[in-house]
């Protein structure tokens, strides 16, 4: 219960969730002088962050720390974690485990693999449904039969199937790469939660950590073209797929701040 509270109560704080809470509040108020006021505050703060403008310097916000925590060259490690996220499952009438955009995950970790930077590939992700007789396993069996499809060995891929969060996946992993006596890992997610991610783990593993951040969401500012009058105007008109990632940033800004209160983030 305490696992599903988690997951629902944030989308009451992101922008749609609560912009439509503000509306809700303020047609219930509607005949008292703060109705229409707290209506129009809901409709303010849906457009604000429906907005390309907005959007992208949340998004550019957490990508450029990502980038700058990944270094140029990347060493050798004893294991490439790839955190869960961006797949979906092979059930019908997928002809197998699909994409999606965090897929990104899964390929810069066999790309790594190939290029010799470790020897083990260690695919994550548990089972996280709210549905009766979910046929779906955990995604770390997914992001394994995909890895094997791309060509790597079954030898070389390790398995973390039970962690539903990421501090979930950093104390699991912690205590694999204790038993295995690992002293290295390159740690692979998507730019927009490396913050997040890399926090926790320094938090919760003696393990030196290698961020290796993928999945990049937008150019850098420098490589994002000059503004034009047309930008402008369409940087300041609601866009569903903006208020999509303003809300990914949120969550990450909103995660490590609960995780840091509850201890689980340096």
């Amino acid at each position: 219960m305490g696992f599903l509270v988690s997951k629902l109560l944030p989308l009451a704080l992101y922008p749609l969730g609560l912009g439509l809470l503000l509306q809700l509040a303020g047609q219930g108020g509607r005949k008292r002088r703060w109705g229409p006021w707290l209506s129009g505050c809901g409709v303010a703060l849906i457009w604000l962050f429906a907005m390309p403008f907005t959007s992208r310097q949340l998004i550019w916000g957490l990508e450029e720390r990502s980038a700058a925590l990944t270094p140029a060259v990347i060493p050798k490690a004893d294991a490439v974690v790839i955190l869960g996220g961006g797949l979906r499952p092979a059930l019908a009438p997928r002809a197998g485990v699909e994409v999606a955009e965090g897929g990104d995950r899964l390929l810069t970790g066999a790309r790594l693999l190939r290029q010799g930077k470790a020897p083990l590939l260690l695919t994550s992700g548990g089972r996280v449904s709210f549905t009766a007789n979910d046929p779906a396993p955990p995604e770390a069996y997914w992001a394994r039969d995909l890895a094997i499809e791309l060509g790597i060995p079954a030898q070389k891929i390790l398995l973390n199937p039970g962690s539903r969060t990421t501090a979930e996946e950093a104390k699991a992993v912690d205590a694999l790469g204790r038993q295995r006596g690992w002293k290295r890992l390159l740690l692979v997610t998507s730019a927009f939660h490396m913050p997040r991610s890399l926090a926790t783990f320094q938090r919760h593993t003696q393990l030196e950590v290698v961020p290796v951040a993928c999945d990049y969401q937008l150019p850098s500012r420098a490589n994002y073209g000059q503004p034009t009058v047309g930008n402008a105007l369409k940087g300041l008109l609601p866009d569903a797929e903006f208020l999509y990632l303003s809300s990914i940033a949120l969550k990450e800004h909103l995660g490590l701040l609960v995780y840091r209160l509850k201890g689980d983030a340096h």
